[in-house]
């Protein structure tokens, strides 16, 4: 074997082990990508259950709407110095509810968790949310200025925009559904219709 032929053969073989790593080494990226969006929904899934959040999510749905009826709540929302105590604590419940989708509209946007991911399982979530918060959003936006919980916006935007386009859901086309029986429609109607009658 001549000398020009073993470097060649050398020089080939050392190729094929530089390329096999660097194959490895994608392919423990890719694991490690997906490893990390697993941990990340996770943690944000936990985040969602803990009484904490859920308190705060019913204070957003529920609460708030009425409180900003009240112009002495909103000029206390406005006006940081004016905040009683009360209101304070209510604040403070609402700002830790935006700003969890605000982190969530962050690592969505940098790309540490996956878009589709995120908006597969709270796209409804999400602009529920911006919607009950939107009006006390802009009493705090006032000061602010748009700069203000933009990450919620924009993850609120991506979900407003997969709504959009996946009407019906994410579903494959050309997969059979499952028909299911609701054995308490009709039940259940007729006592919603004697509610409204009682109301009345």
């Amino acid at each position: 074997m001549s000398l020009e032929l073993a470097n060649t053969l050398a020089a080939s073989g050392t190729f094929v082990v530089v390329a096999a790593t660097a194959i490895a080494a994608i392919v423990q990226l890719r694991h490690a990508r997906s490893s990390n969006h697993i941990a990340a929904l996770n943690e944000l899934r936990e985040t969602m259950g803990t009484a904490e959040f859920l308190a705060a999510q019913h204070l957003v749905e529920g609460e708030l709407s009425a409180k900003l009826h009240d112009p002495a709540f909103r000029y206390q929302v406005a006006t940081r110095s004016a905040r009683s105590a009360e209101t304070r604590a209510l604040i403070a419940k609402i700002n830790a509810h935006a700003n969890f989708y605000e982190t969530v509209g962050m690592i969505v946007r940098t790309g540490l968790v996956d878009r589709k991911l995120v908006l597969q399982q709270w796209d409804g979530v999400v602009i529920w949310t911006w919607e009950h918060l939107a009006p006390y959003t802009a009493i705090l936006r006032r000061s602010e200025g748009n700069v203000l919980w933009e990450r919620f916006e924009y993850l609120t935007v991506l979900a407003q925009d997969w709504l959009a386009a996946h009407p019906k859901g994410t579903y494959p086309a050309n997969l059979r559904r499952i028909d299911l029986k609701d054995a308490w429609l009709a039940a259940d109607q007729r006592y919603a219709a004697s509610l409204a009658t009682a109301k009345s």
